[in-house]
């Protein structure tokens, strides 16, 4: 088998001499589930040579996968690859610092990491986040809702979710900070791609060093004058005398910023296009207030911007018929298991009144998404507020038109343009 370039729906499946395999293709980024569902109903477990990895599609194995710590880790680290990060990558300060981020940790220190982040982020949750949202939303509208058009990638998506994310750490709107943070979210997944060389690494490796500064400058800054913000709480948080480093606040923001930034924005672009293709599915969510959480989710479920979850082989190991070695990556495509028959009936069909089967879309076990609240939220309240003030919103132009790409981390609409009559702001639901 060889693997370049993913297939459509009349290219060679798994198993064909010509199949070819490429999680970066246009084909890919525009419509990655005709091949996904290929994978899971012919090669399940998958071997990808180019990429020396196992990849899983069916929703079983990806559950067993992301939930077995004591056989898989998301450490890096234990990467037996001839791309795997070299000891002066691993020695570089970003990748020591991404050793503290929550996901990379284990045992006790994961348990005292993440009990220390939701006391913080469940205290801004108890404090109510959805007036913010609703100002932030209505912000951007104002600047675009009067001329009946936009780009709804560049004029919303693509800032929503990191205005959120900067006022929720105290930062001021437009400051060269909130930049920073921008750069941040879209460079964080290219350093965990088994997709790009060391050298294209080094340099997003090189950039994040320079843009973390600014999280590292607003942290200390908050430590002389506190506020009222999540870094704030973040610095006070405390938990059976336990207490973050400064290295676990920055790797924790750091998350936050990358799964709050380009992974939310997609989720923004990906979901507008599944709301303009059904509306009846898009009158529901503009009027009926009940089903817009449970909406997040099938909109998370149906349309999945991440390309991967990269686990490794602690140990020698059996994974259905096949032997992994120690360090080989398994690679685990979620998008495809929100698809698998197996979970949900009729996975193909698009209904935002369908009720969550489990929440392995924001993760499983440990790994859990801790601001999985927080994106189904931001979904949420923003869709709502997109949808009643661009009234009878309309794509100007062809959904296959639409161009699609990403970075090697997601995948979704590069723009999305759009026509509506104005509306005014909404009230509170």
């Amino acid at each position: 088998m060889q693997s370049t370039a993913p297939a459509d729906r009349k290219s060679p499946r798994p198993g064909d001499p010509d199949f070819v395999f490429d999680l970066q293709s246009a084909e890919y980024d525009r419509d990655p589930y005709p091949l996904l569902r290929a994978l899971r109903e012919r090669a399940p477990i998958f071997w990808w040579p180019e990429s020396q990895a196992w990849y899983l599609t069916r929703h079983a194995d990806v559950v067993a996968v992301l939930g077995d710590d004591a056989t898989y880790t998301a450490d890096r680290r234990h990467w037996n690859h001839y791309n795997a990060p070299s000891e002066a990558e691993l020695a570089h300060p970003v990748v020591r610092l991404q050793a503290s981020n929550i996901l990379s940790l284990e045992g006790r220190e994961h348990t005292r990491v993440r009990k220390l982040a939701s006391m913080a982020l469940t205290r801004r949750a108890v404090r109510n986040l959805e007036p913010l949202m609703r100002d932030l939303a209505d912000e951007l509208i104002d600047a675009f809702v009067e001329r009946g058009s936009c780009d709804f990638v560049r004029d919303f998506a693509w800032s929503y979710p990191v205005m959120i994310v900067s006022r929720l750490l105290g930062i001021e709107p437009n400051s060269e900070r909130e930049r920073s943070f921008r750069v941040l979210a879209d460079l964080d997944g290219v350093t965990f791609s088994p997709m790009v060389s060391r050298e294209e690494r080094q340099r997003a490796l090189d950039q994040m060093a320079i843009h973390l500064e600014a999280v590292r400058a607003l942290m200390e800054e908050k430590r002389g004058k506190p506020g009222d913000d999540l870094m704030t709480d973040l610095i006070r948080a405390e938990a059976e005398g336990e207490r973050f480093e400064s290295d676990e606040i920055i790797a924790l923001i750091l998350s936050i910023i990358a799964a709050g930034g380009a992974t939310t924005a997609q989720s923004f672009g990906l979901g507008l296009i599944e709301l303009l293709r059904h509306p009846e599915q898009l009158a529901l969510f503009r009027d009926d207030p009940s089903v817009r959480l449970d909406a997040s989710h099938e909109i998370a479920r149906y349309q999945m911007p991440g390309r991967f979850s990269a686990r490794y082989a602690r140990h020698a190991t059996r994974l259905g018929e096949h032997a992994l070695e120690p360090g080989q990556m398994v690679i685990c495509s979620v998008a495809a298991a929100q698809r698998d028959p197996a979970l949900v009936d009729d996975p193909e069909r698009f209904d935002i009144r369908r009720k969550p089967a489990d929440t392995s879309v924001f993760g499983v076990g440990r790994h859990f998404c801790i601001g999985a609240q927080l994106a189904r939220l931001e979904l949420a309240t923003g869709f709502a507020h997109v949808l009643e003030r661009l009234r009878g919103v309309r794509l100007d132009g062809d959904f296959d038109a639409i161009p699609y790409g990403g970075n090697p981390a997601v995948r979704g609409p590069l723009g999305l343009p759009l026509r509506f009559e104005p509306g005014r702001r909404i009230r509170a639901h």
